[in-house]
């Protein structure tokens, strides 16, 4: 995993990254937020670019953390 500490990282991708975790699910983040999905969508995805791992596993029908989203989660708290 890239350094927790990219310069790169904004709080947009913090903030969407933590309301998916909460909210169980991008929409309602979105909602919660006040931002679209697609919004949310996006800030995660370049945070998962960001940092070069994947964070949600989007296998299966509801988002589960991988055990890099775990550990992210421990720090973005």
């Amino acid at each position: 995993m890239a350094a927790l500490l990219d310069p790169r990282i904004r709080l947009r991708h913090l903030s969407s990254f933590l309301e998916v975790v909460r909210q169980g699910g991008v929409a309602r983040a979105g909602d919660a937020l006040g931002m679209t999905q697609p919004a949310i969508s996006k800030s995660v995805a370049e945070l998962e670019d960001i940092l070069a791992v994947p964070l949600f596993d989007r296998s299966r029908r509801a988002l589960a953390l991988t055990a890099y989203g775990e550990l992210f989660l421990r720090h973005a708290e």
